[in-house]
């Protein structure tokens, strides 16, 4: 059957999606795999941490624990004082970044915040992402969302973000499509 949704409509509605879907999701580490390793390996940090480019730049070889599979960040936003937090990353992950050779100063990625952002745009233009989602804050509105679609508490995203409270969380996902139906199936009681 033909999906009489008005295009506009459906337009409309994704036009408030602040995430990927899981097919943009995979279009863009598909498309990453395309680019120099450096450029790669930091739209993973994004995917895979939901970090803020600013803390990903700012990242330093002596800030991953290879033992525990962890990259440590210095929360940006929390900078009245110093607040860090260790995130778990896969472990073949950590080996990857562990292996980029740091600048002079010791950061992994040697460049501007407007270089970095130059940068991600290009992986998410290669992979046909819409306009108003083609940004860093893409990737980490999209780990908040993975982590409310698996169940992962408020309290531990909001932990895992470096967030001071829950309403700094609460701006994060407007869920529509699958992600929406997998959370409605619950409701609809015996007409399932």
């Amino acid at each position: 059957m033909e999906n009489p949704l008005a295009p506009e409509i459906r337009a409309q509605l994704y036009a408030d999606r602040k995430s990927f879907t899981r097919a943009q999701e995979q279009a863009v580490l598909k498309a990453a795999a395309r680019f120099p390793e450096e450029t790669r390996l930091l739209c993973e940090l994004l995917y895979v941490t939901g970090c803020r480019l600013s803390e990903a730049l700012e990242l330093r070889r002596d800030h991953l624990d290879t033992e525990e599979a962890m990259v440590v960040f210095r929360t940006l936003k929390q900078r009245d004082r110093t607040v860090l937090r260790a995130v778990p990353v896969p472990a073949s992950f950590i080996v990857r970044l562990a292996a980029l050779n740091p600048a002079a100063d010791g950061r992994l990625w040697p460049y501007s915040r407007w270089t970095g952002g130059r940068r991600i745009k290009e992986v998410l233009e290669a992979a046909g992402i819409p306009e108003h989602l083609a940004n860093s804050k893409t990737f980490r509105h999209s780990y908040n969302d993975r982590g409310k679609l698996h169940g992962t508490p408020d309290y531990v995203r909001r932990a895992l973000l470096g967030h001071r409270t829950q309403s700094a969380n609460n701006h994060y996902g407007a869920l529509i499509g699958t992600e929406l139906r997998d959370y409605a199936r619950d409701s609809w009681g015996l007409l399932k």
